[in-house]
């Protein structure tokens, strides 16, 4: 899956997906009691419910700076219709913007303003900063209606209010919160906010009550970092800062592993699997790099984060029916331990990998082309070509059909749902994620590069087994002008994303020169009706 936004806002979005566990009785207090979770650097002691787990949190975000969820029950039929969350929000005070001066006769004080003002930006609201409980509800639960705060009784210079939420468009299960809030006028605001179904509220309340009254906040003790410094010190890897970034940032039970280009941090029992993943990752990182020799050198490390299981992956941001994903503002590869276990046979590992192989080639050709993601068909389709991938050892011995797209394809042909190439070769991310449309589209993007890189007719033919290179080359060529052109104007998020679109156009208009697009489909759909899972 291609590069989405994951902020910690997704958690009652995201939690609905999970398997949590069912209702067992409303007791006052957590069933497994409570236990001292304390951290220094944050400036938070709590009593921790012992029925919760601490969840990891995206390395971008800013107000949320603990968040919990309830533990799940290895029996499916034990779990609760949505997992109780409880997020800890620090928002430090600051000012609202205050509006310039203006002289006598209305006339804005200092110089005058252009005389051609663009009217659309003058008309843009200032940002307000996130400095209080409601304006955090205003832009992070926007879905929920809050009840009047009940005032109770002051501790430790804090003003505290409780405040209950409930969905403004009821769903199944019912979401409800509570929010237990610590205020100091002009300082801060420290708030704990649960989440949970409607049918657990009661239950889950008493618990959240329970942890804001023994919640103590004081003023946040500066990071050691000393020992994590002197760990790289004499290391050779680059990036230190940035791994001893993610190291600080681990939650209880999470460890790490180091290689050159990468940070695996992970949270699986499965010890042979982490080394699998640790040696195959550079493998891989090998083999991408002589298929897509980088733009500029690569000096980037990136994280790779294996999640326990399947739940603990959709908590931290992974959307349902995928199986891992690239995030390029957090530069962080996330998949989960999907190791397949039957009773009397070998565990398959095979889903964790086909997703690891995928993914990763996102993460690096992110960086190989300046940071511009290729045409859908070509990044979508190359990322599950590398899912093909045979490692054994140090190498990659070949690279074979991918099995989750082999059968898929097959019956879109035979059916008559696939794209026509004129179109698909076009389609930009939206339209090639198009609802009913998307698993096809990774599955004929996959059989188009499947079959440019492996076929013999492909191969054969010197203008059809340039298109791939051609079109690599070209796209950081155009982009790399294209920034060039635009200057300090690069900067702006939306001249950037024009210049891309330009840059790509300008690559698949270079690669399919002189190709009869026609006649290279009807060779692919030959290909494709022969194509056999290994």
């Amino acid at each position: 899956m291609h590069p989405r936004s994951c902020r910690a806002a997704f958690v009652r979005r995201v939690s609905r997906c999970l398997a949590a566990w069912l209702a067992v009785s409303a007791l006052a207090f957590a069933q497994g009691g409570y236990t001292k979770d304390a951290f220094p650097d944050l400036g938070l002691s709590l009593e921790r419910a012992r029925d919760y787990e601490q969840v990891p949190l995206q390395p971008d975000e800013e107000l949320v700076v603990l968040l919990y969820a309830e533990k799940l029950s290895k029996n499916p039929k034990e779990r609760r219709a949505f997992r109780p969350t409880l997020e800890i929000v620090w928002l430090d005070w600051v000012p609202d913007p205050v509006a310039k001066p203006r002289t006598d006769g209305g006339a804005p004080a200092g110089p005058s303003p252009e005389p051609k003002a663009d009217p659309k930006r003058a008309a843009q609201p200032i940002a307000l900063p996130i400095n209080s409980f409601e304006r955090y509800a205003g832009r992070r639960l926007k879905e929920f209606k809050l009840a009047e705060p009940t005032v109770q009784k002051p501790r430790d210079g804090y003003t505290v209010r409780t405040v209950e939420f409930e969905e403004f468009k009821p769903s199944r299960p019912e979401v409800v919160g509570f929010a237990y809030l610590l205020e100091q006028d002009q300082k801060r605001t420290v708030a704990l906010v649960g989440m949970c179904a409607e049918t657990d509220f009661k239950e889950q309340s008493k618990i959240w009550r329970y942890m804001g009254d023994h919640l103590d906040v004081s003023e946040p003790a500066e990071a050691d970092f000393a020992k994590l410094e002197r760990k790289y010190a004499h290391s050779g890897l680059r990036g230190a800062d940035y791994r001893i970034r993610v190291r600080s940032k681990m939650v209880r039970g999470w460890q790490a592993e180091d290689t050159a280009n990468f940070i695996v941090v992970h949270h699986t029992p499965d010890q042979p699997l982490v080394r699998k993943i640790v040696n195959d990752i550079e493998i891989l990182h090998d083999e991408y790099e002589k298929l897509f020799p980088p733009a500029l050198p690569i000096e980037a490390v990136s994280t790779v984060r294996i999640c326990r299981d399947q739940g603990e992956y959709m908590l931290y941001g992974g959307m349902e029916h995928t199986a891992g994903y690239w995030n390029s503002a957090t530069e962080e590869l996330v998949l989960y331990d999907a190791t397949v276990k039957e009773k009397g046979k070998r565990p398959r590992v095979d889903g964790t990998f086909i997703a690891l192989y995928h993914e990763a080639f996102h993460q690096y050709i992110h960086y190989s082309t300046g940071e511009l993601p290729p045409h859908s068909w070509f990044n979508e389709g190359t990322g599950d070509y590398f899912s093909g991938a045979r490692v054994q050892g140090n190498k990659v011995t070949r690279i074979g059909p991918n099995s989750w797209r082999v059968e898929l394809i097959r019956e879109a042909l035979a059916r008559g749902l696939v794209v026509p190439w004129k179109d698909i070769l076009q389609f930009e991310q939206s339209e090639y994620y198009a609802p009913g449309r998307v698993a096809i589209c990774y599955a004929q993007g996959w059989s188009m590069i499947y079959f440019l890189r492996t076929s013999k007719v492909a191969k054969a033919n010197a203008r059809w087994s340039a298109i791939l290179p051609t079109y690599f080359d070209e796209l950081k060529a155009a982009y790399a002008e294209e920034l060039t052109k635009l200057g300090d104007a690069a900067k702006d998020d939306g001249k950037r994303f024009e210049a891309g679109k330009r840059a790509r156009t300008r690559a698949l208009d270079l690669a399919f020169e002189g190709v009869d697009v026609g006649e290279l489909e009807n060779a692919w759909k030959a290909f494709v009706r022969e194509l056999e899972d290994d």
